[in-house]
């Protein structure tokens, strides 16, 4: 039977592989924001950083769908190398990689990392998430 952290681990390996599939589909706001907690930061090169309000969570989504407006990380398809998942203790953890993608002939590759957070619900959601290109 896994080890707690191995869970942990691995549940972040999901929620990443989702994210990134909600980023690079044709409208991600939607899924973006169901998997983000209500006051998650979100930094993507040449952006403006994306602060979610708790306040105003009706708000999120409009800010999102500003934000990720096609074509906006729009990919045929990605893959995640040297990923790295650290856990913070149980309802918290951190996972960094290598991001390639491309769509066509155009070629995105950068740096991620995001910091997930689990809920009284149970669920993992996004606090903060940053990339960088390389």
């Amino acid at each position: 039977m896994p080890s707690m952290h191995e869970r942990i681990q691995e549940d972040l390996k999901l929620k990443e592989r989702q994210l990134w599939t909600a980023l690079t589909s044709a409208d991600p706001a939607h899924a973006v924001n169901k998997l983000c907690s209500p006051n998650a930061n979100l930094i993507f090169p040449n952006k403006d950083i994306i602060a979610l309000n708790p306040d105003q969570p009706e708000q999120n989504e409009k800010t999102l769908q500003e934000a990720l407006a096609p074509p906006f990380h729009r990919f045929d398809d990605f893959s995640l190398m040297n990923v790295r998942p650290m856990v913070i203790d149980l309802m918290a953890g951190t996972i960094t990689y290598r991001i390639s993608a491309y769509r066509g002939k155009k070629e995105y590759n950068a740096t991620g990392s995001t910091t997930w957070a689990q809920g009284s619900d149970g669920e993992w959601r996004i606090v903060a998430h940053q990339e960088t290109l390389l």
